[in-house]
């Protein structure tokens, strides 16, 4: 009866929400523009047709206009006069102030910088308009010559696309004072290119053109595009840049497109024209290379040390000429080229060594060498970076309705040996709020401490040598060690880290960013030592295992080595503004050394044999004007080998949390569809109650779709749907914890919610407020639709989480 009055409400609220445009405030022979939908669209791209738009309609939602509600009932609030009052008396008391002052001319300077930013807010709040003005938006009052404006831009766009047949209209629908349009656009056949010619009367240049002809980006048959085109003017001018031509610009080459021979072809002739005053273009060969590795000193003359024909300069050789002779890629002898020039810079810069590089060229006058005026000079010039930099974070978590602070301090050491390793030194301590796994109604305080050490060398150290093995692809060899103590009321946990990865990247094209990163663990070593364990919590413990064997394996000392191998591929940037793809595959086998007799056994210490997969893939999809469409699909199986009973407790998967399944607690989804249950005695009586401990698993589904927009200035909004689970490889005594290929689609939580996104350029503060919608363990009468139970008071108040269905997530970044 419940969920049909929610639905009743809900059908209410639509057709209040239907029937609120508000048009009451326009005037006589005004009219608010709601939408402008293109039709007849199949091979352009609808985004950058509606990027055309001269004037945007104002947004819907529900066939209302909440936007324009907001910022009408924000208008109401606003006083352009009252803000001038408040102008004028600021540049009174500005005024005021510099005559208090007299002739100091410095505090004189001061006030006014400090009064001239005031009156300057008040201005901005004068044009943009108060707060809630800034999160609504203006009525989009209809303007016919905008709407005409409109459609030429739409036309230029349509031909320089290729369509030149194209027909173009619109649809004016009116209802009392709202207006929708209809962009009608009828593509009809587009022109392609037919034919391709060059008149390039240097012949030397002709042969460089037509060497590197099957990369060009222009192929017969393929619709004529102006972007292409100029897309293609670049490629020309870096290829004929890479061959030597030292002083070539762009404008040297031009396209002549001919449409005039009918059947909707293009013949499209590349024309790259001489110098005014040579009668060829000139290609350059290097002469010398200087490599400065330090700042300049007035006066001081520097040391010479030349190594496989590079003359490295410097006051004080402080970098090995052998690892940077592994970067270079200028050298005596070869023709110019921009490609090998950028790739130097580029190498230079992934070494973290240096603060700044670049190359450049000094042409060679030399009237007695009659190859002078064809040579030049490459100079690089490196500014080291600070030997030592430090970092220092403090900051705030929140966590099963506690605040926990923590604080991290990291120093990295520059060239430590003289080969451009960078050493990285770091502590760490913070706490951080959990349910008590005896008494999941406490909340206890987790105190964890650590510091870690990680030791980087710009090249493949390997016992063979191989110094020289994928120098294109920046290699790097990490020599890592950590420590981690967590200590909370029912248990003390030491962890000890040791590895050895090899890390190198993929480059789409040598002068981009890479977008694949491939990291190789051959070593890994884990000792886990357990100090103390409450006697109560000892109890549960064993309780719990007769469940699950993972929780008694998890809290004894342990020695886990594995080997892993990791991969990422990403062709997003920072902010996530790309129509980008993303995957991660993490990959790890354990235990094989002792298996094979590498390692020997070490004393009590239980060893680990397993196998473990990761794959996590993300699509990023812009839908303009600051919106996008982003979805999520994370899956992973791992198991024991070799006749082992359990995973080390750190490698299970686990479902719910920031970044998971937000509308449950971190840890605390599955296993599949088992419902975890407590007798406890009351008053005498047993009472069977709920309660949520961790849960691990073997197998890990989940996926998240979320619509991201902006709402103003730094805040942003969304709305998520996530779905997940964790379930084991094989029956236990739990019912239901195994995954099934018949069942376990029946067994995806889903929660919902929305979110808010500060988003401060260098760093994103996310509050994620999740709901739980479906609950494959049911609640305590089996009910598994559990969205009717949603109470916007458990987000803030405290409560068991086995009684909760609504969660507050608060993070840094974005879930994925």
């Amino acid at each position: 009866m419940r969920t049909r009055c929610y639905i009743f409400g809900l059908v209410i609220t639509i057709i209040s929400f239907a029937a609120c445009v508000p048009t009451k405030n326009l005037g006589e022979n005004e009219q608010l523009l709601l939408g402008i939908e293109p039709k007849g669209i199949n091979h352009v791209s609808q985004t950058d047709v509606e990027a055309l738009y001269q004037q945007q309609p104002n947004r819907t939602f529900l066939a209302s206009t909440p936007y324009l509600a907001i910022y009408n009932f924000g208008k109401k609030f606003y006083s352009p006069s009252r803000i001038d009052e408040r102008i004028a008396e600021l540049r009174k008391k500005r005024a005021d102030k510099i005559a208090e002052v007299g002739g100091d001319s410095t505090k004189s300077r001061r006030i006014q910088d400090r009064y001239d930013r005031r009156i300057a807010r008040q201005r901005d709040r004068k044009e943009e308009g108060n707060l809630l003005m800034q999160i609504g938006e203006p009525p989009a009052i209809y303007d016919s010559l905008l709407m005409e404006r409109t459609m030429d831009q739409v036309e230029i766009y349509m031909n320089t696309k290729g369509f030149f047949n194209h027909e173009l209209s619109y649809d004016k629908k009116e209802k009392g004072k709202k207006v929708y349009i209809t962009l009608n656009i009828n593509e009809n056949e587009p022109y392609r290119y037919s034919e391709f010619n060059y008149a390039i009367p240097d012949d030397s240049l002709l042969k460089v053109v037509k060497r590197y002809e099957d990369r060009s980006l222009l192929k017969v048959g393929d619709v004529y595009d102006e972007q292409l085109i100029s897309a293609e003017r670049d490629r020309l001018y870096e290829m004929i840049r890479h061959n030597g031509y030292f002083d070539f610009v762009r404008a040297y080459i031009e396209f002549e497109v001919d449409t005039s021979f009918g059947g909707n072809t293009v013949r499209v002739n590349t024309i790259i024209q001489n110098p005014e005053d040579q009668p060829a273009h000139k290609a350059y060969t290097i002469r010398n290379v200087y490599f400065k590795t330090d700042a300049d000193r007035f006066g001081l003359v520097r040391d010479t040390l030349e190594y496989n024909n590079v003359k490295y300069l410097a006051y004080n050789q402080r970098f090995s000429p052998n690892i940077l002779d592994k970067k270079v890629s200028v050298y005596p002898d070869q023709r110019y080229s921009q490609f090998r020039t950028s790739l130097t810079q580029r190498r230079l810069a992934e070494m973290d060594v240096f603060q700044f590089n670049n190359v450049s060229y000094s042409k060679i006058t030399d009237p007695t060498d009659i190859l002078a005026g064809n040579q030049l000079d490459a100079f690089v010039n490196a500014v080291p970076s600070k030997k030592f930099q430090q970092t220092t974070e403090l900051g705030l978590t929140y966590s099963e309705r506690r605040p926990g602070p923590f604080s991290t301090f990291r120093l990295k050491i520059r060239n430590v040996f003289g080969g451009a390793e960078n050493l990285e030194l770091g502590i760490r301590g913070g706490l951080e709020g959990q349910f008590n796994i005896s008494n999941p109604e406490q909340t206890v305080m987790i105190r964890e401490l650590g510091g870690d050490a990680a030791l980087t060398f710009p090249l493949f150290i390997l016992p063979f040598g191989g110094k020289n093995i994928l120098q294109d692809f920046n290699p790097r060899t990490r020599l890592y060690a950590g420590y981690t103590n967590v200590n909370r009321l029912e248990f003390q946990r030491t962890l000890y880290e040791a590895s050895l990865d090899y890390i190198w990247y993929k480059y789409p094209r040598p002068l981009l960013t890479p977008t694949v990163q491939y990291v190789f663990s051959p070593v890994n070593v884990n000792v886990i030592q357990v100090g103390r364990i409450d006697s109560t919590f000892e109890s549960d413990l064993r309780e719990l295992s007769d469940l699950s064997r993972s929780f008694i394996e998890s809290f004894r000392s342990g020695f886990v080595s594995f080997i892993g191998f990791n991969l990422i591929y990403n062709t997003n940037d920072f902010i996530q503004s790309r129509n980008a793809r993303y995957f991660r595959v993490l990959s790890e086998v354990g235990g094989l050394t002792s298996k094979l007799g590498i390692l020997p056994e070490f004393g009590s210490l239980r060893q680990f044999q397993y196998a473990k997969i990761n794959p996590d893939y993300r699509r990023y999809i812009p839908l303009g004007g600051n919106r996008y469409f982003v979805y999520r699909v994370n899956a992973g199986v791992g198991g024991p080998l070799f006749g082992s009973t359990a995973l080390p407790y750190d490698k299970y998967f686990f479902a719910g949390g920031a970044a998971s399944v937000r509308a449950w607690t971190a840890r605390r989804l599955g296993p599949g569809s088992y419902r975890t249950l407590r007798t406890e005695i009351v008053n005498g009586e047993p009472v069977v109650r709920p309660y949520v401990a961790e849960q691990p698993g073997e197998v890990l589904l989940e996926a998240s779709a979320e619509y991201r927009f902006n709402m103003v200035g730094f805040l942003n909004g969304a709305v998520f749907v996530d779905a997940g689970n964790v379930w084991m490889l094989k029956p236990d005594s739990r019912p239901g914890s195994e995954f099934q290929f018949n069942r376990f689609y029946k067994e995806l939580a889903v929660g919902t919610g929305f979110g808010l996104r500060l988003n401060f350029s260098v760093v994103i503060l996310r509050f994620d407020f999740a709901t739980q919608v479906y609950d494959p363990a049911g609640d305590i009468n089996g009910n598994k639709f559990v969205i009717r139970d949603f109470r916007f008071s458990d987000l803030f108040r405290q409560a068991p989480p086995a009684e909760r269905r609504t969660n507050l997530n608060i993070g840094i970044g974005y879930p994925f």
